[in-house]
């Protein structure tokens, strides 16, 4: 098919191709882009909703065993006398019934003198606070506020790290004047941290924030502080006492996700425009054929009349430039005895014998095509001779008539008559009917018609005999 377009088809065939290619791909790229926006969207959506079922954990977590604490201090402000000297009891049963309490401390004038359990916690016993000014802030941060406070994670002096609920012990309450000390209860940071989801947490990177006030800045304790500034999602974290704050970070964009969704839509995308533009291609190849097929003749496989007259009608529009050409109309002699001796199948070879033979001897500008029945027609390109296109009539009498067709045990020697016409008349029908009446008047003029012979003769005659 390729071979047979013109260079402006082709040309028109090249860039059509390369418009469709270039709008397939922006619609791709539009299709991409909008697939992995909605992608982040919703990733965005699940990152923030698992992020809020951490930070439900860690709060959760922390106030319960916080919470359950407040009972002893509570057992220490009503009568200090009678919870130091049953501490291990009343310590045990707090233990027991907690999930993330490592130990207690009972620090009366801010000087720890009991610890529960005491095992691994020797080093805590008789700790003054006032030696270390970190923790000695948190201390007295839970007298200022007259309640517990939430301090950490800090390094222990028995060692580790750990948060610590400080509960302020007033020995007038509810006054609150005269301070007793205090009790520590320390949670285990790694395992609360473990079981809220923020030691494995899946979704990308997360950090953990503190401050005391607000006009104090933020310490991130836990992760990256580069995830506070490039958030995905940001959640305050709501404590007994101070202020906490949980991000997550996950860069969606760049994400394995992200990347296989765009490379499945780009497939998808590209072999849907490859099916489609093999679609419009096939109907448009099936158009042609079609096309082609109602200006070829079925038999000789020639331009048939429709062709040819429209042609001609294209040659008479172009009125910019002077038309030079003539036509032939060919005609078949004797052609119905052959059909009527012989039979048709003999008369069809015989018209696709003259048909490759007229083809074949007129030059590659000029133009054969069977106009109908046992007629042909010649468009003879560049002429405006007389003269010329009596030579090339008489070349192609020759020529047929030096061919003969063997038929089964016949040989037919087939014989033409040709009426010329130049393109001196005004319109088409003109044109045609001059060279009809000179076929005509060339036919009763000739001589010799189609012969059909035996085939048993030893020598075929030539086209002067």
């Amino acid at each position: 098919m390729w071979l047979c377009l013109s260079a402006r088809e082709k040309l028109a065939y090249v860039l059509i191709t390369l418009l469709y290619v270039a709008i397939g791909s922006v619609m791709v790229r539009s299709i991409s882009a909008l697939v992995i926006e909605r992608y982040m969207v919703e990733a965005t959506s699940a990152l923030n909703s698992e992020l809020t079922l951490v930070r439900s954990r860690l709060e959760a977590a922390i106030f319960r065993d916080s919470y359950l604490a407040d009972s002893l201090a509570t057992v220490v402000t009503i009568d200090p006398v009678f919870a130091v000297s049953n501490w291990e009891t009343i310590a045990a049963t707090l233990l027991d019934r907690s999930t993330y309490v490592r130990n207690v401390g009972l620090a009366p004038n801010n000087i720890i003198t009991h610890v529960y359990p005491v095992a691994g916690n020797e080093a805590a016993i008789g700790f003054d606070f006032r030696t270390r000014p970190e923790q000695l802030a948190t201390v007295l941060k839970a007298k200022a506020l007259q309640t517990m406070y939430i301090a950490g994670p800090v390094n222990l002096v028995q060692g580790g790290t750990a948060i610590i609920a400080r509960y302020p012990i007033f020995s007038d309450s509810p006054f609150n004047q005269q301070y007793w000390g205090g009790i520590s209860v320390v949670l285990r940071y790694d395992k609360l941290l473990q079981d809220s989801g923020v030691g494995d947490f899946s979704f990308g990177d997360i950090a953990l924030r503190k401050r005391h006030s607000d006009d104090e800045p933020w310490n991130v304790f836990y992760g990256d502080a580069d995830v506070f500034e490039h958030a995905n999602a940001h959640q305050p974290v709501q404590l007994p006492s101070g202020q906490w704050e949980i991000a997550a970070h996950f860069d969606i964009s760049n994400s394995p996700s992200v990347r296989n969704r765009a490379l499945l839509v780009h497939l998808i995308g590209g072999i849907t425009l490859l099916l489609m533009y093999l679609v419009v291609y096939l109907l448009y190849r099936n158009y042609q054929y079609a096309h082609r097929e109602s200006m070829q003749d079925e038999l000789t496989l020639l331009p048939n009349r429709r062709f040819m007259l429209r042609k001609l009608e294209q040659l008479f529009a172009h009125q910019e430039k002077p038309r030079r050409f003539a036509i032939l109309n060919i005609d078949l002699d004797d052609f119905k005895r052959v059909n009527d001796q012989l039979g048709h199948e003999a008369g069809d070879a015989l018209l696709k014998h003259i048909a490759d033979h007229l083809a074949e001897s007129v030059r590659s500008r000029d133009i054969v095509c069977r106009f109908g029945g046992d007629e042909f027609l010649v468009l003879l390109s560049d002429v405006d001779d007389a003269k010329q296109v009596e030579k090339i009539q008489r070349k192609l009498q020759k020529i047929i008539r030096s061919h003969p067709l063997r038929w089964q045990q016949h040989i037919i020697v087939p014989s033409i008559s040709i009426g010329q016409a130049l393109v001196d008349q005004h319109t088409i029908n003109d044109l045609l009917a001059q060279a009809d009446r000179e076929m005509y008047s060339h036919k009763h003029q000739q001589q010799k018609g189609t012969l059909i012979m035996d085939a048993s003769f030893t020598t075929e005659p030539s086209a002067t005999d």
